[in-house]
């Protein structure tokens, strides 16, 4: 499977290849229509695990002094907190940790307690910390994210399980002409995907099967 991040322009052509036996873009509303595919494919692809794709740290820097709430504004791909805001000053240079809790907890903390809390509608949410924060000091957050829509063949997918979502994307284009070929090729998708889910999972990246020539050993499976 491919590591390496492409371009629409790219993924649509080898779709191309599949659906059309010609590894060229659509035009006019055929492009529109894949386009559009290819965002329903990443949103679901988003659904079905915890990506390390989406994990992504924001990092602020206070230009003011706040206090005693500082709030600051997530950014609007922001799906859920990954970890704890962590809180270093200019004096100390130290991080400090801020227990994020439930919103609701808010009224039964101390006032003097490190906590944290998100609140705010979607894609309009905000950080809240417990603190007086003093210009210069930053703050950074691991979250992770929804992926960032496509809308033009010079865009990049945030994906690099890239041939899952040729895969998908194909499967798409054949299940809405009622093509006899659209079961195989979904199936080629959720194979690539469970493959994603299962690299992921392994330590330090990718899992190596190499046969050792006449050895009867495997790098990645007999040790």
């Amino acid at each position: 499977m491919a590591t390496s991040y492409y371009n629409v322009e790219s993924i649509l052509k080898s779709v191309g290849a599949l659906t059309e036996t010609e590894a060229i873009l659509p035009t006019g509303t055929d492009l529109d229509v894949r386009i559009q595919y290819i965002n329903d494919a990443l949103g679901e692809w988003a659904d079905t695990y915890t990506w390390q794709d989406l994990n992504l740290t924001k990092t602020f820097t206070l230009n003011a002094d706040q206090g005693p709430l500082t709030a600051m504004s997530l950014p609007t791909t922001f799906r859920e907190p990954l970890s704890a805001p962590y809180v270093t000053n200019t004096s100390s240079g130290i991080p400090t940790e801020y227990a994020l809790v439930n919103k609701s907890q808010r009224f039964k903390m101390n006032p003097d307690d490190r906590y944290s809390y998100i609140s705010g509608e979607f894609m309009n949410k905000s950080i809240y910390i417990n603190a007086s924060l003093a210009s210069g000091t930053v703050v950074e957050i691991d979250y992770m994210a929804f992926p960032t829509a496509v809308t033009s063949t010079a865009d990049y997918v945030p994906i690099s399980s890239s041939q899952y979502l040729v895969k998908r994307v194909a499967a798409m284009v054949f299940q809405a002409r009622g093509d006899a070929r659209f079961p195989g090729l979904q199936a080629d998708a959720q194979r690539l995907l469970s493959n994603a889910i299962e690299e992921q999972n392994v330590p330090f990246g990718r899992k190596n099967q190499i046969p050792i020539a006449n050895s009867g050993f495997t790098i990645g499976v007999d040790g």
